[in-house]
């Protein structure tokens, strides 16, 4: 290899480095106006101001705000993958979807969940742009919600005895479903104006108690009919 050559490869990946540092300013402040102004209230401009990038930048890394939010969406569901990557009790997923939500979860609720959470009430809204079913972002996000779905379910099914998953093989979908609706509506009550004097860490708490009293049932019907 040439002087010339390793020359024209270093400048190439430094262009490629200081792209993708472009790119990740760019969704950590889409990132940030979208928890605070929601997707409607979001505009390219503003996200180039947040960033400090010059609006043409943006425009060249994401041509469309739906562009721009589709690969918000991939960014945060990318996190979320890592965050629930092992198995994962009925009592941490609680924690998260409804403690965190508020800010009261000890491990730290991240905005890549928050946004997630959002996302969902944008989706089933349709504020995704106005654009109903045809709407980029929300075809995106819908698709995503099926995949975390079959995670939180693969998840759920490592966290309950195998005697009991055996004789119900559907309890861990149905549990799944129990613990989305729970989490989906906290994060709609906790964003509304009668939540102020809630204490969320609790109320996790009590729906985390709540689903695993459903699971010792079904242990214990279990073993009633192995006997």
């Amino acid at each position: 290899m040439t002087r010339s050559t390793r020359q024209g490869e270093g400048r190439k990946g430094t262009r490629q480095a200081r792209s993708d540092k472009s790119r990740e300013q760019i969704l950590l402040a889409a990132l940030d106006l979208a928890l605070e102004h929601g997707y409607q209230g979001t505009t390219m401009a503003a996200v180039s101001a947040s960033s400090g990038l010059p609006i043409g930048s943006v425009y060249w890394h994401f041509k469309s705000k739906e562009q721009l939010f589709v690969a918000l969406l991939e960014h945060c569901y990318q996190a979320w993958m890592e965050l629930h990557s092992g198995p994962e009790g009925l009592r941490r997923k609680l924690s998260r979807g409804i403690a965190g939500l508020s800010g009261a979860d000890p491990e730290h609720y991240t905005k890549e969940e928050a946004l997630l959470k959002a996302a969902a009430v944008w989706a089933l809204s349709r504020q995704l742009g106005g654009l109903g079913e045809d709407n980029e972002v929300r075809a995106a996000y819908l698709r995503m919600r099926v995949e975390m779905f079959k995670v939180d379910v693969e998840r759920i099914t490592e966290s309950v005895p195998a005697e009991v998953v055996e004789r119900f093989p559907d309890l861990p979908t149905r549990l799944t479903v129990l613990s989305l609706a729970l989490t989906d509506g906290f994060f709609v009550h906790a964003n509304s104006d009668v939540h102020l004097e809630l204490d969320f860490a609790e109320y996790a708490d009590m729906a985390a108690t709540a689903l695993e009293g459903l699971v010792a049932d079904y242990a214990r019907r279990a073993a009633e009919e192995r006997k």
